[in-house]
């Protein structure tokens, strides 16, 4: 075997191993440009690095999943300021996994979460197959002393910022601008509370993901125009899968 070639070979079969039933979004990580160098050798360690994080710790998202959010906060690398917003960290599994990505591409991550569950509610979802979802208190839940252990062991736990309390408490305090945000928050009243609060400081080129787009209420709300014109004072925006996706994708207004 010619010198070199041994290493590459390891590389193709750790590839082989990573890219499991998400073939495309991972071929495509290894392939999109950045404004950042990012390496073959690197892009594959942070893939292993995400595989290692599902292995240990329970998670709610799809490595394609990830892999898109991954990829719009990587496009904004070396903005100034640049902002990721979590909000709902579960047991913490995606906030490792964003906090390597957002330090990848010099940002910040702040963490919203009561890290007690989902808070006490009346309300009754079905999912976009008609079968019934309720979201009972206390679901979901990852202590923070736990979810900063999870960060210190998978992730990059030095650009954290967690923010913890009730979205209706914690979100009108964002005095920031954001970048790329990222909701995992079931119910449909903090799906509202987190729209109004964000989109307004979503800067140009951001976006934010949902990844309840799943449920019949979150899609009915998305399509409402009046809710957009009224509550978060903006057009409604242009989403591709309303309707049909779990990961939605919302783009900035301007």
């Amino acid at each position: 075997m010619r010198r070199g070639t041994g290493s590459l070979y390891r590389r193709a079969q750790s590839v082989r191993f990573l890219v499991g039933r998400d073939r495309a979004a991972v071929i495509a990580f290894l392939r999109a440009r950045y404004p950042l160098d990012l390496p073959l050798g690197q892009r594959v360690r942070l893939l292993a690095r995400f595989l290692a994080t599902t292995n240990h710790v329970r998670t709610y998202h799809t490595q394609a999943e990830m892999l898109r959010v991954s990829d719009r906060i990587l496009r904004l690398a070396g903005r100034p300021g640049l902002t990721v917003v979590e909000a709902g960290s579960g047991k913490g599994g995606s906030t490792a996994k964003l906090s390597l990505v957002t330090r990848l591409a010099g940002g910040r991550l702040l963490v919203f979460d009561s890290f007690r569950g989902i808070p006490p509610n009346a309300e009754r979802h079905s999912n976009l197959w008609g079968r019934p979802v309720e979201f009972r208190a206390g679901a979901f839940r990852g202590r923070l002393p736990s979810v900063r252990r999870v960060v210190a062991r998978f992730g990059a736990p030095e650009v954290c910022e967690f923010r913890k309390g009730w979205f209706a408490d914690t979100m009108p305090q964002l005095d920031s601008p954001v970048d790329v945000a990222l909701l995992d928050v079931d119910l449909l009243t903090s799906t509202r509370t987190c729209l109004v609060h964000l989109m307004p400081r979503l800067r140009s080129g951001g976006a934010v993901f949902t990844q309840d787009g799943h449920l019949r209420a979150v899609v009915d709300l998305l399509g409402d125009a009046n809710f957009w014109r009224s509550e978060v004072g903006m057009l409604p925006p242009r989403i591709a899968g309303l309707g049909r996706r779990k990961l939605l994708e919302i783009p900035a207004a301007h």
